[in-house]
């Protein structure tokens, strides 16, 4: 029992110091290493190329910590994805908090849809330096808004991953897709590619404290699903989102629907 109750508080420091160093990192980042980029020579799109490499790095790294840490057992470098040409809209479910650095920590040169908050908080410059896109305030244009630059990311050949639930799942479940991301892949004449994300035993979810951490390790995978290409898909993008939801329930079959209004695409942002 004593054994039991060391390990525990070891691996509750070992979880405290990867967010706590995710957090300093992200400030140092934020605050000095992204502005200085601009110093270098090249234009916005080189500029924007270096910050994402750069940021695709140190996600690998906090990644790499979490792992030999036994806290999260996910490689990136296995994940094998095979995205088409051009831009495309990558859509994920979000069983986790760490979601988003697991999918940028493999497709780094990825523009995320993120929340308001987030995107206008201390990482700001981050946020800005990536050409990540202000999930907006709620208001009546944001959501147009939010398409418009998803659409030009698209244009320039970039990636852009939006989580279709608007937020995290609940534990054991999943909640309704919204149809912004199949709304921007229609407008920009893009393919989805759908992306599903396991985590067993589950953690980091949204109701659950960030730690609880599992012995062993939880194993986090990513898998990439059939693409959906725009000439084929349903002419209803709302008929689309829910065809794309019970694909992923097919696939997840824990995944019990979760009640959820018809949320704006401003909230499709990652949480």
């Amino acid at each position: 029992m004593m054994l039991r109750w060391l390990d525990q508080g070891l691996r509750f420091l070992l979880t405290a110091l990867a967010f706590f160093s995710f957090g300093v990192g992200g400030l140092l980042l934020s605050l000095v290493v992204i502005p200085l980029l601009v110093l270098l020579p090249g234009d916005r799109a080189v500029y924007g190329r270096r910050c994402r490499r750069l940021t695709q790095q140190a996600y690998r790294l906090f990644h790499a910590y979490m792992r030999h840490a036994r806290l999260v057992d996910y490689q990136p470098e296995l994940v094998r994805l095979e995205l088409p040409p051009g831009g495309c809209v990558l859509i994920a479910n979000h069983p986790t908090l760490i979601d988003v650095t697991a999918i940028l920590a493999k497709v780094g040169e990825a523009a995320c849809v993120v929340k308001h908050a987030h995107f206008h908080g201390p990482l700001h410059f981050l946020m800005r330096g990536n050409w990540h896109i202000d999930g907006g305030d709620g208001g009546p244009t944001g959501g147009a808004v939010v398409v418009l630059q998803a659409v030009e990311r698209l244009r320039a050949g970039l990636p852009v991953l939006i989580f279709p639930e608007g937020t995290r799942s609940p534990e054991g479940g999943m909640n309704r897709f919204q149809r912004g991301a199949f709304e921007i892949a229609r407008r920009a004449n893009v393919p989805v590619v759908p992306l599903r994300v396991t985590c067993d035993p589950p953690i980091l979810a949204k109701e659950a404290p960030w730690y609880r951490v599992p012995v062993p390790a939880a194993r986090l995978r990513i898998e990439q699903l059939p693409t959906l290409w725009p000439d084929q898909a349903p002419d209803s993008t709302k008929t689309w989102a829910a065809d794309c939801e019970a694909m992923y329930r097919q696939r997840l079959p824990t995944a019990a629907p979760h009640p959820q209004g018809d949320l704006a695409l401003a909230a499709n942002a990652a949480a």
